[in-house]
């Protein structure tokens, strides 16, 4: 049996689980139950086995991590002071992380305290230090230290600087929930050292951004006869707010017991600057976290098997330029046997475009579910997203209805990049524009275009990042590129297509990224 805590909403609940497999998720039938609107109804499985525990994810919407790394459906060990998040509730084993014990029971004031705030300024002296320690600094900021790393490598940096006897970081799990330890260092080697902070101090280094300088407690009359304090023999102390710019998201803790060490505010202006510089690489690491979560939302939006029509072969390829996109696509039978096909693009990059592309995504999934033809999917579309995006963004959007019996297309071009369709006697027609993309102006009206694909035809969507791939912002592919590629290979199969395209795209950009998404859409009816 081994005990854990599990932690949301800036409460934590206490389990102990035997050995097996224990599913996590909302649903009240799992072993642990999770009320989070975050967490998917069946998100994961624990399994423990005697002292080691182990973790799957269950396909769930916003993903599992461990150690800030994502979690799939095959079994991974988690470490033992590793870190478990189901969506961002974190899950651990009790003691892991915070086996320093956190008391504020000491007096509320100290005499012998000194507040600094990074606005007074620095001293030459702690400047001069400042500088010295840069390089070394950055090296810790550029390195590829995961969160819980980076936290025990930083408290290791700062003993070293500041001649610590223990260092702590501590952190909350967002604005107004407690603090936890997540990285720590001992000269000692003891990790399980009570760590007591009075509560006035921290309140002055959360509440008020300062940083706290406490002189020797030992000689403080306010202190004589508290067994804290002679328990734990301290000589002096600082404390400065892990500040990322933007909000206090934890304290960085130093003390030391050594009668030869006095911290001066030369040595607390230095512990300043590092824990601001740390607190803004943890801001990042968060970061890079929401969007390795948005980016598994997003995919998981996108179709993950198409299955295409009978008589039909379809394939669908997306490589976004960011960690998020604008570019969507979907293959969606409709209510009367038809299928609805898209591919689409919102205007911009990254999470404003992401944003946007997952509202027109779950819109269209609603109209195509409804019924209505393809202009009315359009025009509610359109009204939709008018009123919903910000003035600069639109989205341009091919939608088209297949009856696969008579291979009848009626379609709607919202301003995208025209579709090919390559008939079977190697003659190519483009799929034209037939109104302006959605959201853009008020007053837009669609109109439905008709085609048809007949035996041996290929149909093929794509968004702009193909055609105007460039290096320099002045030679681009081009469509006609595309249309070739396609001609000198009609007959192979279309995942080999689909490889022919996007290779002469890398090639084309000479190993450069791509400066926009990447879809393609192929759907050929059978000869």
């Amino acid at each position: 049996m081994l005990e854990f805590e599990l932690l949301w909403s800036g409460k934590t609940r206490l389990l102990k689980l035997e050995d097996g497999s224990h599913k996590v998720g909302r649903a009240h039938d799992n072993a642990i139950q999770v009320a989070d609107a975050r967490v998917s109804k069946y998100h994961a499985v624990v399994r423990v086995a005697a002292n080691r525990y182990f973790v799957t994810d269950l396909g769930s919407t916003n993903g599992t991590e461990i150690d800030g790394r994502p979690v799939g459906r095959e079994e991974i060990e988690v470490p033992a002071n590793g870190t478990v998040k189901f969506a961002g509730v974190t899950f651990r084993r009790s003691g892991s992380t915070a086996t320093t014990t956190l008391d504020f029971s000491l007096q509320d004031d100290w005499s012998s305290r000194v507040s600094y705030n990074v606005a007074e300024g620095y001293s030459d002296a702690a400047r001069a230090r400042i500088i010295d320690l840069s390089s070394d600094l950055f090296e810790l900021l550029a390195s590829n230290a995961v969160a819980g790393e980076l936290e025990e490598t930083a408290c290791k940096f700062v003993a070293e600087c500041c001649k610590a006897d223990r260092v702590v970081l501590l952190q909350d799990e967002g604005e107004a929930t407690p603090l936890h330890v997540s990285g720590r260092w001992t000269e000692s080697g003891d990790r399980e050292a009570p760590l007591r902070l009075s509560s006035t101090l921290v309140g002055e280094v959360r509440e008020r951004r300062n940083s706290v300088l406490v002189a020797n407690p030992l000689d403080d009359p306010k202190f004589i006869g508290h067994q804290s304090i002679v328990d734990l023999n301290l000589r002096s102390a600082m404390a400065a707010p892990l500040f990322d710019n933007q909000r206090v998201r934890g304290i960085l803790y130093v003390d030391t017991a050594n009668p030869l060490v006095r911290y001066t505010e030369d040595d607390l202006q230095v512990l300043t600057a590092t824990a601001n510089a740390v607190a803004v690489k943890l801001r990042n690491l968060s970061l890079e976290r929401e969007l390795a979560t948005a980016a598994r939302i997003q995919q998981n939006m996108l179709p993950k098997v198409l299955d295409p029509p009978a008589g039909y072969e379809i394939d669908a390829h997306q490589v976004m330029c960011h960690s998020v996109g604008g570019d969507l696509y979907a293959v969606l039978p409709r209510p009367n046997g038809n299928y609805f096909i898209s591919v689409g693009d919102v205007a911009g990059k990254g999470m404003p475009a992401a944003l946007a592309m997952s509202a027109a995504t779950i819109l269209i999934r609603s109209l195509v579910e409804i019924g209505g033809n393809v202009d009315d999917i359009a025009r509610h579309l359109h009204r939709q997203l008018f009123q919903s995006l910000a003035a600069e963004q639109f989205v341009t959007l091919f939608m088209g209805e297949l009856d696969p019996a008579t291979g009848h297309l009626s379609y709607v071009n919202a301003g995208h990049e025209p579709p090919l369709l390559m008939r079977a006697d190697g003659t190519v027609e483009s799929l034209n524009t037939s109104g302006f993309p959605l959201a853009l102006l008020e007053a837009s009206e669609y109109t439905v275009d008709e085609t048809w694909l007949k035996p041996g035809d290929l149909l093929l969507l794509m968004s702009d990042g193909i055609p105007e791939a460039t290096v320099d912002g002045e030679v681009f592919l081009g469509e006609d590129a595309v249309r070739n590629i396609v001609l000198a290979h009609a007959k192979d199969s279309l995942p080999d297509i689909r490889g022919h395209i996007v290779t002469s795209v890398e090639q084309f950009l000479h190993g450069e990224a791509t400066s926009d998404d990447v879809t393609l859409l192929l759907l050929r009816r059978a000869a």
